[in-house]
């Protein structure tokens, strides 16, 4: 069955809305029309319930005005009986013509029935008084011999007593009505929700779930083998060929990129090569024309050969950084561990970098305490760490400065190796950074260079396993450190 796209469902799903209202609108309806009998039997029976004590009140008058006629002969008394009596006529008239159901009408006529009785046995006694036939003892005796008048207002309890338990009843109804009303709200609202969630889960949820996992599986060069979502709306779909669309375009991209990373790479290390090539004769032509001095060069001589020297070993050491660099990220570049004697790499260091720190007055301290044991690394590549550590703290280090140098012994054993300067100093937010090859504007506007040197000393830390920590702050200085284990095992020293 092929599935609807989302357009469709979203249809669906609004005439569900819609038939979901219907039955809300229903069951409101029933309700309604439960609340109003409930109501219109409440105010028939407060009707009933409110005429019957004046009804009765009524039928006292009646009695008590008659016996007064009958004892007294008073027309006033006939009177007030007279006016009494119509009231309670009009009384049953309303009460009959506000009752709908049928008992109540049969409870009422029974009453009237009484009362038509009551008034045949009390009218002959009227009668005899108004003719003036009824004598004091007559009068006493029929008024003892009347009916009572309980038995007249007798059948209007019974209404009272059916009104109170038809209101009952009203209110029980009007209840289930609006315990069906909910339940029906309850299981309309339940299957709209279940479809909904089926229909949601089904054509967007799931497939986009599985989308997602693919897109967390793809890896950058891979192709984009992955198939549809199963149940996935065309939207889906589409969505799952745009993103294999996109990887394709992105491996194109990639497989470009990469192929210019290898020219740039070659590029890099044949120009690095022909420098170090170039910087290696004028170095040795340096050396040959100071040799050739008829006595050691002196003041400004002096300096002019100091200058050269300096540029020849910063050049020197950028264009070696280009070349180890490339190695390390063509995998030419391996690193194999030995005994190395951490005094001796920074040293070599030092030695190296002599002429920089000599040209800007530095004070440069190496602190090797004795004793200190040798580490499991690769000796020539810590020279290269320890000549970029101690190069980058003699670049930013300002003139008449100082630099330190050293190794430290940790609660572990381990050996920390560390170069400390109080130039410019590295904000923590820039820490991370200067390890890619990002410099600060600070950095740039101090000293001249490409930031390689910290990208070399991090891969090669990297491959002995472990990190480069820096500390330090604007304007107070760095320092760099890292550390490595110790020698533990008997074997040849490769570094001397």
């Amino acid at each position: 069955m092929k599935t609807p796209n989302l357009r469709t469902q979203l249809v669906l799903a609004s005439g569900l809305v819609w038939v979901y209202s219907l039955g809300v609108g229903a069951s409101y309806w029933r309700q309604s029309r439960a609340h109003g009998r409930l109501e219109a039997a409440f105010h028939q029976g407060l009707a009933v319930l409110s005429s019957l004590p004046r009804l009765r009140d009524e039928l006292r008058r009646v009695d008590q005005s008659g016996d007064q006629y009958l004892l007294s002969g008073q027309p006033a008394w006939l009177e007030r009986r007279e006016e009494s009596l119509d009231r309670v006529r009009e009384a049953l008239r309303e009460l009959e013509e506000s009752s709908a159901d049928p008992r109540d009408r049969a409870t009422i006529a029974e009453a009237d029935r009484r009362l038509t009785a009551y008034l045949a046995e009390r009218s002959p006694w009227i009668s005899r008084r108004r003719a003036g036939r009824l004598s004091p003892a007559d009068a006493s005796r029929a008024t003892r011999r009347a009916r009572e008048l309980d038995a007249v207002a007798e059948p209007l309890n019974e209404l009272k007593n059916v009104n109170v338990a038809d209101l009952r009843a009203r209110r029980l109804e009007t209840e289930e009505a609006s315990r069906s009303a909910l339940r029906l709200i309850l299981l309309a609202g339940a299957a709209a929700a279940a479809f909904v969630a089926v229909m949601l889960s089904r054509a967007l949820i799931g497939p986009v779930a599985t989308l997602r996992e693919n897109a967390r599986g793809w890896t950058l060069g891979k192709p984009w083998d992955f198939p549809p979502p199963r149940g996935a709306g065309p939207e889906v779909s589409d969505l799952h060929e745009t993103m294999g669309e996109m990887a394709k375009r992105l491996n194109a991209q990639f497989e470009r990129e990469a192929e210019l990373g290898k020219l740039k790479g070659s590029l890099v290390s044949m120009a690095s090569h022909e420098f170090n090539n170039a910087l290696s004769v004028l170095g040795t032509t340096v050396n040959l024309l100071k040799q050739t001095e008829a006595s050691k060069p002196e003041g400004r001589r002096a300096d002019y050969y100091l200058i050269v020297e300096t540029n020849l070993r910063s050049l020197s050491l950028a264009t070696r950084n280009l070349l180890d660099l490339g190695l390390l990220e063509s995998g030419r570049f391996a690193v194999r561990p030995h005994r190395a004697d951490l005094g001796l790499v920074l040293s070599a260091a030092a030695k190296a970098l002599q002429p920089l720190h000599e040209r800007k007055g530095l004070r440069f301290t190496l602190d090797i305490p004795a004793g200190t044991p040798a580490a499991k690394a690769d000796p020539e590549a810590l020279v290269m760490v320890a000549t970029n550590l101690v190069g980058n703290a003699v670049k930013y280090a300002p003139e008449g400065g100082r630099v330190d140098a050293g190794v430290s012994v940790e609660a572990d054993g381990r050996l920390r190796v560390y170069v400390a300067d109080d130039g410019i100093g590295i904000a923590p937010e820039d820490r991370e950074a200067i390890l890619t090859g990002h410099r600060t504007e600070q950095g740039r506007q101090t000293a001249p260079g490409f930031g390689v040197g910290l990208v070399l000393v991090k891969k090669i830390l990297d491959a002995h396993g472990t990190r480069l920590e820096i500390e330090g702050a604007p304007g107070k200085g760095s320092r760099f450190s890292f550390t490595l284990p110790p020698w533990t095992d008997a074997g040849e020293d490769l570094f001397t």
